[in-house]
């Protein structure tokens, strides 16, 4: 159809007369009109003036033809149109006169559905702006600060510290890959992994050295209560050899300082955040199946760590992996890996005087973090028992996310202290009455937890408290005493970060490093190591506070927290 008319003719006899040429814009086909251009002959009915086109007989037009369609209706109907369109349509100053009036044919224009009025379409704007605006206002984020460093004049009492503005987060190098990769089936057993193995022992006393024993499992007895039920986490019941170990797992996920220990996810968000990892750098076992039918049920774990800085961003790593040792726990005999493991990032302290590794030793190193990650993946399930000392750092070193373990710190209690872990030194000696020695050996460690273990399930968990008979000397060349302060009574909700940015506001002073708090109830502690023991002083001396003795005779000041309450930054040693 022709745009903005829509012709029909009225019934009757007489030649076809053209409505285009009797309209102002007049026919524009002119002498080629197939439509006659005389005036029609007027009938008595017919109404005046516009009327009269629409009593005519047969009136058509040859641009409605064009389009190949002729609609016939009586003449009537456009009267009654007409009359529709004057009573709908609103009133134009830019509407002509005979539009609506004097011309039948005139019809309004017509509006589409989905067309909306300037105005309607401005209010939809202006409302989409203001609720994209509202969308972008961020919430409050989760972890905020426990301090209030925003007012740290009614704390400090004047400082001139202000809170350091937050970093970007930072670039973490690539990990190196291998070519030995995982099938989906898991088709690569750990046994045929071509790895770049490097071996490593030390000089030991045999007579030192625990020597490896299976003890035969003694059932429970009969006064001994069924475990309460367990917590939504995996637990190892796939076999014999992993059900086992089901009372040592549970026992050790109900310690008081499981859950801030085995935090992966929060430790993974601090790494992230200070640029250590990234969070494709951590894995999960897989969950039980066929593919690991023939793997040991449980595994004993030591690991080694080094301290390592980024070269370009001075981020330290203080876990750094740099040897790894897995012990068969069905035969403590079998060593199923033992290598040094060459890290990421230069390292900055090699820590010999506790696992006897040098630089000269990493030099040759092809064995990485990403090898050993491959290993574990290959050789645990979701239900495989991982036991050692404290393992839950082991497991931070490698990324590992897993909570099937049995941490022979959390089963053991020391006697004079309830709520401290004993060391692995006093847990052998008081348990097999063996000492250890100086050095650490990652497979003789793993060996000594895992006979702990053996010596704890045996005995349904009924086992003496561990007396504290070693305590650690000082060491010429270990500053640790003096270049760290103890911070303790810290809430559950505060994260090593905020410690940095308080130390930063009061005083103006950086720490050098801050782990991972450890709590035990409803307050935490750690201790936060500065650059030198001048910086230490110098942030103790800045922050601004009551300074009380505490118990031991060590002073201490205490440090107000937002909404009321306080921690407590304790010197390392007693000081005239």
């Amino acid at each position: 159809m022709g745009k903005g008319y829509k012709l029909t003719s009225a019934s009757g006899d007489g030649p076809k007369t053209c409505a285009f040429f009797f309209s102002d814009k007049g026919c524009r086909n002119g002498a080629n009109c197939k439509f006659s251009h005389e005036s029609a002959p007027t009938s008595g009915g017919a109404a005046s003036g516009g009327a009269s086109y629409a009593s005519s007989s047969s009136v058509v037009s040859s641009e409605t033809e064009s389009d190949g369609e002729i609609v016939e209706k009586q003449a009537g109907a456009y009267a009654s149109l007409a009359k529709k369109q004057q009573v709908a349509t609103p009133k134009s100053n830019n509407t002509d006169a005979t539009s609506s009036a004097g011309n039948p044919f005139w019809t309004a224009p017509v509006v589409s559905a989905n067309e909306e009025q300037p105005s309607t379409q401005e209010k939809k704007k202006k409302k989409k702006r203001k609720k994209n605006q509202s969308d972008s206002v961020p919430a409050v984020a989760p972890g905020e600060n426990i301090f209030d460093l925003g007012n740290e004049a009614d704390n400090q009492k004047g400082s001139a510290a202000s809170p350091p503005k937050k970093q970007k987060k930072l670039a973490t190098p690539e990990r190196p890959t291998s070519n030995n990769t995982l099938s989906p089936n898991g088709a690569v057993s750990f046994r045929n992994l071509q790895l770049p193995i490097a071996s490593f022992s030390l000089p030991t006393n045999s007579a030192s050295v625990a020597k490896p024993t299976i003890t035969s499992p003694r059932p429970p007895s009969p006064q001994h209560e069924p475990a309460p039920t367990p917590p939504p986490l995996p637990l190892p019941q796939a076999t014999p050899a992993h059900l086992k170990w089901k009372d040592s797992v549970i026992s050790t996920r109900k310690h008081d300082n499981y859950q801030s220990a085995f935090d992966f996810e929060k430790k993974q968000q601090d790494e992230f955040s200070q640029g250590i990892s990234s969070p494709h750098h951590w894995f999960k076992p897989r969950p039980y199946g066929d593919w690991c039918k023939s793997n040991p049920a449980a595994i004993a774990i030591d690991c080694e760590m080094c301290e390592t800085k980024d070269p370009v961003t001075g981020t330290a790593d203080t876990k750094a992996l740099c040897r790894i040792s897995i012990v068969n726990a069905d035969e403590p005999s079998e060593v199923l890996l033992d290598t040094l493991v060459k890290p990421e990032w230069p390292v900055s302290n090699h820590r010999t005087w506790v696992n006897g590794i040098t630089a000269k030793d990493l030099e040759n190193v092809k064995f990485t973090l990403h090898h050993a990650q491959q290993f574990m993946q290959s050789l645990c399930s979701d239900q495989t028992v991982v036991v050692g000392h404290a393992v839950h750092n082991d497991l931070l070193a490698l990324r590992m996310k897993h909570h099937t373990n049995v941490d022979t710190a959390m089963l053991y209690v020391s006697k004079d202290d309830e709520e401290s872990t004993p060391s692995l030194k006093n847990l052998a000696y008081n348990v097999l009455k063996i000492q250890m020695p100086e050095v650490h050996d990652s497979v003789n460690d793993a060996r000594v937890a895992l006979q702990c273990a053996e010596h704890y399930r045996s005995r349904g968990g009924k086992v003496e408290p561990v007396e504290k008979v070693f305590v650690r000397k000082a060491r010429s060349n270990d500053a640790a005493d003096t270049t760290m302060l103890l911070v303790h009574r810290l809430p559950t909700t505060t994260q090593p970060n905020h410690l940095v940015e308080m130390f930063l506001a009061y005083t103006a002073i950086k720490p050098k490093n801050v782990p991972d708090i450890m709590f035990s109830g409803s307050h935490g502690k750690c201790n936060v190591e500065f650059t030198t023991k001048e910086h230490a002083e110098l942030a103790y001396n800045s922050l601004v506070g009551e300074e009380r003795e505490d118990k031991t005779g060590k002073k201490q000041k205490r440090v107000s927290l937002k909404g009321g309450g306080y921690v407590c930054v304790r010197k390392m040693k007693k000081t005239k």
